[in-house]
């Protein structure tokens, strides 16, 4: 992850922008073209509120995102299916490097419209490793507000922390949390929930040997934090399954964890 600067618009007659770094996998280079907040003018009016839907008989998820999220639809259609055996379960990822970018393709908003999605989930917002750089969270908020506006729920996924990083957790996800703050959206407090997986259960490693990425196990904390927010049900009464790369005992500590941090920090706010 690498910082770079970019320069904010001036009112004047060309918008002059700088190649920033990326941050989040790998690294490039880009112009980046801030755009609206404002949802798509053919969906209706109203983008304030959130529609929970976690009670639904089924479940639609689409997951925006880039390898951080890569396996997320799987485990999820795997964690519902086994525990909600009467509740159908349909995924869609729509893969990207970052949301910006995402967002600007071409069809990939509209990918909203082309089913009658519960929930969807949105992760790979650029942010600063150092703190020294603001990106723009506009694409974002862009993406929360026509999801709410078709009566989908909403989730930003802020990314778990590097290895050896125990600040960068906590960080990211008050990030989305600011963004929440501008577009009322759900926000996964996943860097809360490695940060105590990490203290209390140092001998599972949650990380891909590149320090970066998740390893199976880490993906399965992750997807075992999104069940709970999307269903309502409690992570801590989860059956284990002997496909899972941990053990029952540390299944059941995973459960533990995810089901008190979101007590602590519930993810969806309430009206």
């Amino acid at each position: 992850m690498t910082d770079s600067k970019r320069f904010k618009p001036f009112i004047v007659y060309f918008l002059l922008m700088s190649f920033v770094g990326l941050v989040a996998c790998g690294s490039s280079s880009k112009t980046e073209n801030p755009i609206a907040t404002e949802p798509d003018s053919s969906l209706p009016n109203n983008s304030t509120g959130i529609v929970d839907n976690s009670a639904s008989a089924d479940y639609n998820i689409i997951i925006y995102g880039n390898s951080h999220s890569a396996k997320l639809a799987t485990l999820l259609e795997q964690l519902i299916s086994s525990e909600l055996s009467n509740s159908q379960v349909v995924t869609l990822t729509v893969s990207g490097r970052f949301l910006d970018e995402i967002v600007n393709s071409p069809g990939n908003i509209e990918k909203l419209k082309q089913n009658k999605w519960s929930h969807a989930i949105f992760q790979g917002q650029k942010y600063s490793q150092s703190g020294s750089v603001n990106y723009s969270t506009a694409e974002t908020e862009r993406l929360i507000a026509n999801a709410k506006v078709l009566g989908i729920t909403p989730i930003l996924f802020p990314e778990h922390p590097q290895r050896g990083d125990s600040k960068e957790g906590e960080a990211v996800y008050k990030l989305h949390l600011s963004i929440s703050d501008k577009e009322t959206s759900c926000v996964a407090p996943i860097g809360l929930v490695w940060d105590k997986a990490i203290a209390r259960l140092p001998e599972v490693n949650l990380y891909h040997s590149d320090g970066n990425h998740a390893s199976d196990a880490g993906h399965l904390l992750t997807a075992m934090t999104f069940y709970e927010i999307i269903t309502g049900e409690l992570a801590d009464t989860l059956s284990y399954s002997a496909s899972f790369p941990i053990t029952e005992q540390q299944h059941q500590v995973f459960g533990q964890i995810i089901t008190q941090v979101l007590t602590e920090h519930p993810a969806c706010p309430t009206t």
